[in-house]
């Protein structure tokens, strides 16, 4: 994909942890290890060193994203002035247009110019724009959005919005979309997957 604010990495660890990742029959406690381990391979592609002074949010969206944050959080350097937020976003599974439950952002620091949004899947690309229009709205400069893998029509969409201030890093690209709207062959409804509620 040569759209310019798109960065596919490229790291043969990540291919086979993703290729494990694809295995429908592993437990939660699996998936949530793998998606750890991917997450910190993928993050030294991602993360930037932050300037001096400079406040970084770290945005995770409700459910998946929570099993990216520690290991991508890990990464920063000690010293560094993070924040942690978390969106509630979730795709209606009729329309499959984000709806959001949760936003407890409180007035933006001036010192926070960037933001990185972790949300290990893209399909529609519908959530992780709702994310990216919050945040603009909420005054973020620059948004970098992390995810493990996405399909190419919705990365495509989620690039469009703000070509000029948004970064997208995924871990892998998948050509297609199913009739529900899920990446494919994907890796599944990892929110079901991660936590294990898939008969729920």
């Amino acid at each position: 994909m040569s759209i310019s604010n798109i960065t596919s990495i490229s790291d043969n660890e990540a291919s086979k942890i993703l290729t494990q990742l694809r295995d429908q029959t592993l437990k939660p406690i699996a998936v949530r290890r793998l998606v750890a381990k991917l997450t910190a391979t993928l993050t030294k592609y991602v993360l930037k060193t932050p300037e001096p002074g400079e406040q970084i949010a770290v945005v995770v969206v409700l459910r998946s994203g929570l099993a990216m944050a520690e290991p991508f959080l890990d990464a920063f350097p000690e010293d560094s002035d993070v924040v942690t937020y978390h969106l509630g976003l979730f795709r209606e599974k009729q329309s499959l247009r984000p709806v959001e439950y949760y936003n407890k952002l409180p007035r933006k620091s001036p010192l926070i110019k960037r933001a990185y949004i972790l949300d290990p899947l893209v399909a529609t690309g519908g959530t992780a724009r709702a994310a990216i229009d919050i945040l603009k709205d909420w005054g973020v400069d620059h948004i970098t959005l992390f995810s493990l893998l996405g399909s190419a029509a919705g990365l495509e969409n989620v690039a469009s919005a703000y070509p000029e201030t948004t970064e997208i890093f995924v871990g892998g690209i998948d050509p297609d979309l199913d009739a529900k709207g899920y990446v494919k062959p994907g890796l599944g409804d990892i929110g079901d997957r991660l936590f294990g509620t898939s008969l729920e």
